[in-house]
């Protein structure tokens, strides 16, 4: 009687011990199964330094050949300008208590203090001035075609963003000949709620030239910021492009008057040069590949407030206290929201990870994939639901895409810990990861790049660093426990042997649940290894190969446990020396 172990996989820790698959585990903790082999997770490199500590968000921001990590204490989510070939290499993000861009000139100021070290409101406000419009100059001879016309103005930014207008001027009578001035325009964005932080250094002046002042506006002329004054002389022949900006308004921001939900939050890439957001249960899609403009038009209220949204694959998937939500869609003019019928509450913003073709996050009954309109739990049948609230903490979990796995990571309170879920193969692959109270992560950060995840830890003292997940040379133990074996009938395996690439390798056999051996098999000094045990407690022996004896005694179950630094490859457990020797 012999069980050989020559594959090993990952926990299912819903599933009864005996009734584990011969692979599975009943304990996989710090371990990477790729190979099918034992191989120990490394140690987090230290890439970076920040200028504080209490940092939950980090980007990696490069430019000229140089990393710069930018960092926020707030849960802060961060994209890149949807603008191919981007000049001014900017960064948009959101729950830092308002929208936010900036280029490269505001991110990486010269200076002190953290990164971003400078930034602009995302979007554009109307000006507060109602611009008058009064004939300067010229003469109606009475024979020339009179028309009603008014004036309306807006801001525009220094990187060429537009806003929305003005209100508009009182109707003004005129003929073609007459030269207008146009007067009481805002010399600055204003003050109050929504207008600090802009970045407006000119004034575009459009003007009607079908007798209302609710008709389309045509370009007139622009002038700088601080002039309030502009002299129209242009034929109505002359005039430039309809006014583009109408509907350009600001995301929801800090005005709890306008957006008692809050700041817009989540801000997303999708295809086409358009961003996504949410506030409350408003879902808010900006024109494309303009982020500064986010018209109302292109809101959808949904029926359950929103708690995180991610791309899963060509559709904007919305995680909700409720039932979950699909958007679809190229234009925002047209997106569409269909409702999943599956009731799979998103319990935790941080733990929804876009990876690639799914999305991953904490449920109530597990971790979820969605794909399209498929929702399901993938840890279904390998943790139960009072398993996964009780021991994965999905409140607070946060979810991080690791080279095609997710890496969940926890603290609650004096708990901590973390897993990895690996569905790269089909086989929702399991195992924990350890923290503690100095090495829990408070954030992190994928490379998209490369994949690389950078974690956010705090040392006891001093400013936190940032550190690459598994990014170190030195590995970590591992340990891995078998399941239970039960025998035909209750027995006494006599003999375990080990196969490693190094050692030393720690080997506890478990009989009926309880520790009957524990020793350590190292390399001896000479040739040959030694083996050391604390149950039963023996001195160093020396031993021609990794073969150790058991104590004698019958037992109903048997299991193994390994922990090493080093890679195993095979653990066999058998009955005689002859078993042993024939596998």
């Amino acid at each position: 009687m012999y069980y050989k172990l020559i594959t090993f996989k990952g926990i299912a820790p819903q599933i009864s011990p005996r009734l584990l698959a011969d692979t599975m585990a009943q304990t996989a903790q710090d371990v990477v199964l790729d190979s099918g082999r034992l191989v120990p997770i490394t140690d987090n490199s230290t890439t970076a330094t920040l200028n504080a500590s209490g940092k939950t968000s980090i980007y990696k921001y490069e430019f000229g050949g140089v990393d710069y990590w930018l960092e926020w204490a707030s849960d802060v989510d961060v994209q890149p300008a949807p603008i191919p070939d981007d000049a001014n290499a900017r960064l948009y993000w959101t729950g830092d208590t308002f929208p936010r861009m900036a280029s490269s000139t505001e991110l990486i100021a010269s200076g002190s203090g953290a990164y971003p070290r400078g930034f602009f409101r995302l979007g554009i406000p109307a000006p507060e001035n109602t611009p008058t419009a009064s004939i300067a100059s010229g003469s109606d001879d009475g024979t020339q075609t009179k028309f009603s016309t008014s004036y309306v103005y807006t801001f525009v930014s220094g990187f060429g963003e537009e806003g929305p207008p003005s209100a508009a001027s009182t109707v003004l009578t005129k003929v073609d000949a007459q030269t207008v001035t146009v007067g009481n325009m805002s010399t600055s964005a204003g003050s109050g709620t929504s207008r600090s932080n802009t970045n407006i250094t000119k004034k575009r002046i459009y003007r009607s030239n079908t007798g209302s002042n609710t008709t389309a506006f045509q370009f007139v002329g622009e002038v700088n910021l601080n002039v309030a004054t502009f002299t129209d002389s242009v034929t109505n022949a002359n005039l430039g492009e309809l006014i583009p900006s109408t509907f350009w308004i600001a995301p929801p921001d800090e005005d709890s008057s306008l957006y008692p939900n809050g700041q817009m939050r989540g801000l997303t890439s999708m295809p086409n040069g358009i961003f996504a957001g949410f506030s409350g249960k408003r879902l808010c899609f900006s024109e494309p590949f303009l982020p500064h403009a986010w018209p109302v038009a292109y809101r959808i209220t949904l029926d359950e407030e929103i708690v995180a949204i991610a791309m899963a694959g060509n559709g904007l998937f919305v995680g909700t206290k409720g039932t979950p939500y699909l958007v679809i869609g190229t234009d925002p003019q047209s997106m569409s929201a269909v409702r999943i019928e599956a009731a799979q509450a998103c319990l935790n913003k941080r733990s929804m990870v876009d990876m690639g073709p799914y999305v991953l996050y904490a449920g109530a009954d597990g971790l979820v994939a969605a794909t399209g309109t498929d929702v399901q739990v993938v840890t279904e049948g390998q943790i139960s639901p009072s398993q996964w609230r009780a021991e994965y903490y999905p409140t607070v979990l946060q979810g991080f895409l690791w080279e095609g796995r997710y890496v969940g990571l926890y603290t609650s309170g004096s708990n901590y810990g973390g897993f990895i879920f690996d569905n790269r193969f089909g086989e929702r692959r399991i195992t924990t990861l350890t923290q503690t109270a100095t090495t829990d992560a408070s954030g992190g950060f994928t490379d998209p790049d490369d994949n690389s995840l950078y974690l956010i830890i705090d040392p006891a003292s001093g400013n936190g660093v940032v550190k690459e997940f598994q990014g170190g040379t030195t590995n970590q133990t591992f340990t891995w426990r078998s399941k239970t074996f039960v025998p035909e009938r209750p027995g006494r395996m006599g003999f375990v042997k080990v196969d490693a690439e190094d050692w030393p390798v720690v080997i506890k056999v478990y009989g009926d649940g309880s520790v009957i051996y524990h020793a350590t098999i190292d390399e001896g000094v000479s040739s040959g290894y030694t083996v050391t045990g604390t149950t039963p407690s023996f001195s160093a022996v020396a031993i021609p190969e990794p073969v150790v004896r058991l104590p004698s005694g019958v037992h109903k179950t048997y299991s193994v446990e390994i922990q090493s630094t080093k890679i195993v490859n095979e653990v066999c457990i058998a009955e005689s020396i002859q078993e042993i020797r024939a596998l």
